[in-house]
């Protein structure tokens, strides 16, 4: 199984000085989208604020992109708090066509998408979990099973991944340590998958992996996953190989002091963060005793 997965998108639809960052925005995007959706995969994945301001005009540009240049690919795309921005869950949803949260269930891994953003909290951009999705978490957690377990959201684990133990650059607390005590109590590997804080970050806990995507704004690459019998292989894909690297340090430059609310990460390549890393199952049952440290 092939996953093809990007971090933070921030699609903006409204910008400050318009005509030069609308050109930027355009040039920027179509590039960066077009060469997502032609990584060859059974799933096209965004790990949240796949919008900047989650208008309706933000989630047709994007999604009209989808089908008009790629209509066969199988986007999800999970919640992040700026998609949540302007429209209500449910109007999202009627738009995109997806659910808060879902399980896919695959020959290889079961996939699990959450909802961890909060509705129209400009004040407070940590993740939540709501009762009923933790339960219907707990329900798929439960018993012994041992299957790989590749769980997609967009607010880390707190404690994790780089910076997810700031305030609200994390899930809130309670609903952080009940979903880490079902993945903990759960005998099988498991890879959590998030964006949100826009540094890249990869973390092992015993049999736990949790890794972090950056904004493509400020890395602009995609993960190609490869998943079968044996474990899980990443490799960093470049979005806009074609274009020198000064237009789009200059078209990302453009953009970003455009948006309203979007402060570039200084290191967002995470210190020398690998182009290619590996989970392997067998390796990760062997040390499901062994806690923390970095990979």
């Amino acid at each position: 199984m092939k996953l093809a997965l990007i971090g933070d998108l921030h699609y903006p639809y409204r910008l400050f000085d318009r005509a030069e960052a609308e050109e930027a925005r355009d040039s920027f995007y179509e590039a960066a989208l077009a060469a997502f959706l032609s990584i060859e995969a059974d799933y096209h994945i965004s790990l949240g604020d796949l919008t900047h301001e989650g208008e309706a005009e933000a989630f047709e540009a994007v999604f009209s992109f989808a089908r008009r240049r790629h209509p066969g690919r199988r986007l999800r795309h999970v919640l992040g708090n700026h998609d949540t921005f302007s429209l209500p869950k449910s109007d999202i949803r009627s738009r995109t066509g997806m659910p808060r949260y879902e399980a896919i269930e695959a020959e290889e891994a079961r996939l699990l998408f959450l909802d961890t953003a909060r509705d129209a909290d400009r004040g407070n951009w940590g993740g939540t979990l709501d009762g009923e999705q933790l339960d219907w978490l707990s329900l798929r957690l439960s018993g012994d099973d041992r299957k790989p377990l590749l769980i997609f959201a967009h607010h880390p684990v707190p404690g994790t991944t780089a910076r997810s133990g700031e305030e609200m650059l994390g899930l809130d607390a309670e609903p952080g340590r009940a979903l880490l005590s079902l993945l903990e109590r759960r005998p099988g590997p498991a890879v959590y998958m998030n964006g949100h804080n826009h540094v890249q970050s990869l973390v092992r806990r015993g049999r736990l992996h949790f890794f972090q995507a950056a904004s493509v704004l400020d890395v602009p690459v995609a993960w190609l996953l490869t998943v079968d019998a044996d474990g899980l292989l990443a490799e960093s894909v470049p979005l806009l190989p074609e274009h020198p690297a000064e237009r789009v340090r200059a078209w990302t430059a453009v953009i970003s002091r455009s948006m309203d609310d979007y402060l570039r990460h200084p290191h967002a390549e995470g210190g020398g963060f690998p182009a290619e890393w590996r989970v392997a199952w067998a390796e990760t049952d062997a040390a499901a005793v062994a806690e923390g440290g970095a990979r």
